[in-house]
């Protein structure tokens, strides 16, 4: 075997301090792996230092240096490479699970919000920390690693106001300007005035940040900075409760007409008349009592109206509460409201000759947003995969349309 002698040793040795090599237990353990294949390949007829420069390149993939840098971390950062493994499965599991959680949550399946929530606080609170952690001990400058914490902030503060939005929780608006003043005031310009000063990045940076602006940008159009969204839903919670109001008052007059009727036949029918309205107004209200108790708040907590602003989004709950797995096949609770107006129907048109028009019509009818012909019933039309506010707000119709017949009747 061919053995180098000590100026083609220094040589090696001397280059690979030049190429960033600092330390010198690396310098000396990279020596004696680079001389060993040296002899191993090197014949009488080849160059010495052409031999050299082709094997080195099977130390590193794009500078000897890398090996310093690794070294370092290493030292530095104990488990750098146990977190990396652990950043990527993290990584790889919430995407497949928020993704998962999409469908169930367009499909309005049972298990969607457990399956938004865990794996977008995953991305904020462990993913994202985990990746500024690594990333910051492979940054040697000040102004990058500040660049990269602003994106790290930014990517949390956006991941949070995704999942406030999609769970209808309040401070989803705020927490969406921040993010995009982040962005636009903080993340960006650092990124763009730091990128461009090397001549290396300098074109990636204009490009990342061309693609920045224009991402940043379609988020931004996607802002609501007027107040007309929350107008909306004030007017519309107040709308409610003035139904509510309406129907107290229109019950009370009722009440007062059945004490001014004086003659006893008239009295005998306005009583079963009375009996089979207040009947139907109790299953109803005994329906939004029950739906009220299906969530997580008790009714005893919070007003009606407290609580149709705060879970006045959620389908699922009202879904599961109505209907049966089969979907669309109604529970018997409100099976029972309909045969009540159905027997409330008969009645009238039996005793009473005022017309109730569409008033408590149960017949069956197209379903609303299906651009299909074909009927369906009056449970599926008004209830199924309709929002708690809604629900609320039909029921509470239903009560007053039964109030409006019977006073006209009186």
């Amino acid at each position: 075997m061919f053995a180098l002698n000590e100026q083609q040793v220094d040589f090696i040795l001397e280059d690979i301090r030049r190429n960033g090599i600092e330390s010198e237990e690396l310098q000396l353990s990279l020596l004696d792996h680079i001389c060993c294949v040296i002899e191993e390949e090197i014949s009488p007829e080849m160059n010495f230092e052409d031999l050299y420069r082709s094997i080195l390149p099977r130390f590193f993939k794009k500078e000897l240096r890398e090996i310093q840098e690794e070294t370092d971390l290493l030292i530095t950062f104990k488990n750098y490479y146990a977190m990396k493994k652990v950043m990527l499965n993290i990584g790889v599991f919430s995407a497949f699970v928020f993704i998962i959680g999409a469908i169930f949550k367009l499909m309005h399946w049972p298990g969607a919000g457990i399956m938004l929530v865990l794996p977008i606080a995953i991305i904020s609170f462990v993913f994202l920390p985990l990746l500024f952690l690594i990333k910051s001990k492979e940054i040697k400058k000040k102004r990058e690693k500040f660049t990269l914490g602003t994106g790290v902030v930014f990517g949390i503060i956006l991941s949070m106001s995704g999942l406030f939005k999609v769970m209808h929780w309040p401070g989803a608006g705020a927490l969406w300007v921040s993010a995009l003043a982040m962005l636009f005031l903080v993340f960006l310009p650092f990124h763009f005035f730091g990128g461009i000063r090397n001549p290396e990045t300098k074109t990636n940076t204009i490009i990342s940040s061309i693609l920045i602006l224009m991402t940043g940008g379609l988020f931004f159009t996607l802002t609501d900075l007027s107040s007309t969204r929350q107008k909306i839903e004030e007017l519309t919670i107040q709308t409610d409760s003035h139904l509510l109001v309406a129907t107290n008052y229109l019950h009370q007059g009722n009440q007062n007409d059945y004490a001014e009727i004086v003659d006893s036949t008239q009295v005998i029918k306005n009583l079963e008349l009375q009996a089979k309205c207040d009947t139907l107004c109790t299953k109803i209200e005994n329906l939004k009592l029950g739906l009220m108790k299906a969530l997580p708040a008790q009714p005893s907590e919070m007003t009606e109206e407290e609580f149709v602003d705060q879970y006045g989004y959620d389908i699922r709950s009202t879904m599961s509460f109505l209907f049966t797995d089969k979907e669309e096949d109604p529970k018997p609770s409100l099976v029972a409201i309909k045969a009540g107006i159905n027997d409330l129907n008969s009645f009238l048109s039996l005793n009473y000759v005022s017309e109730v028009g569409d008033l408590l019509n149960t017949e069956d009818r197209s379903n609303p947003g299906s651009s299909s012909d074909i009927k369906v019933s009056w449970e599926v039309a008004n209830f199924h995969r309709v929002p708690l506010q809604l629900t609320m707000r039909i029921l509470n119709q239903l009560i007053l349309e039964i109030k409006i017949i019977e006073s006209s009747n009186l």
